[in-house]
Parts: C-alpha cells; sequence; structure tokens
C-alpha cells in the first residue's frame, strides 16, 4: 500500500522523465518551417503532424477545431469525471470508462503523428 506522498513522488518523477524525453526529441528532430511539399501541400513540424492528417480527410472546422478541442476538454475534465471519492489513494485495478477512453484518444493522437511523420 502506497501513501500519498510516495504516489505524488512516483508522479513527479515520471513528469520530469516525460519532459526529458519531449526536451530529447526536440532537441533531435527540431521545429523546422513549413516547407511546400511535391504535391504542392505544406508539411507541418512534428509536433502539428498528428493535426495535419486530421485536416486530409475532414473539412477544417471538423478536423482542426471541433475533434481536437473536444478531446482536449475531456481530457482536461476528465479529473472531474472519476467516481473515486475526492482524496481516496487511486488503487491498481480495472479502469474506468472515462480512463480507457483517455488513452484511446492519447494513443489515437499518437498513430496519427506517427503514421503522418513516417508516411
Amino acid at each position: 500500500m502506497s501513501t500519498r506522498e510516495t504516489l505524488a513522488a512516483k508522479e513527479g518523477l515520471a513528469a520530469l522523465l516525460c519532459l526529458a524525453l519531449l526536451t530529447a526529441l526536440a532537441v533531435v528532430y527540431p521545429l523546422e518551417s513549413v516547407v511546400e511539399a511535391a504535391e504542392g501541400q505544406a508539411k507541418a513540424p512534428w509536433i502539428f503532424v498528428g493535426l495535419q492528417q486530421l485536416l486530409r480527410p475532414l473539412p477544417p472546422l471538423w478536423g482542426g477545431l471541433l475533434l481536437p478541442g473536444a478531446a482536449f476538454c475531456f481530457l482536461a475534465w476528465l479529473p472531474w469525471l472519476s467516481r473515486r471519492p475526492p482524496h481516496a489513494v487511486p488503487a491498481l485495478g480495472r479502469p474506468g470508462f472515462a480512463e480507457l477512453a483517455a488513452w484511446a484518444i492519447l494513443a489515437g493522437w499518437a498513430l496519427l503523428t506517427a503514421y503522418g511523420f513516417f508516411v
């Protein structure tokens, strides 16, 4: 059984490791200016490749504003969607629907970015 302090320390360490990974990615793959591709479409920097992949098949209102905005709002509201008591220490168990949906959003965005970056 973990205490609140050890969980906070583990989360802090995980956040620092993620920040270090993103910093390393930014050094290895720096942002470049927008370059015209051979087919006449602009190539986005690697950070925005997932958004560019959404804009290819969808209208700009849906692919550039509504879908990413809805995903961001859902991820922002996720702490309030949890059914746990406010001061309960989270236990390792079956994730709820909100947690699974959050992981699906993050995995979908990562797949869109990888597909656009490597294809």
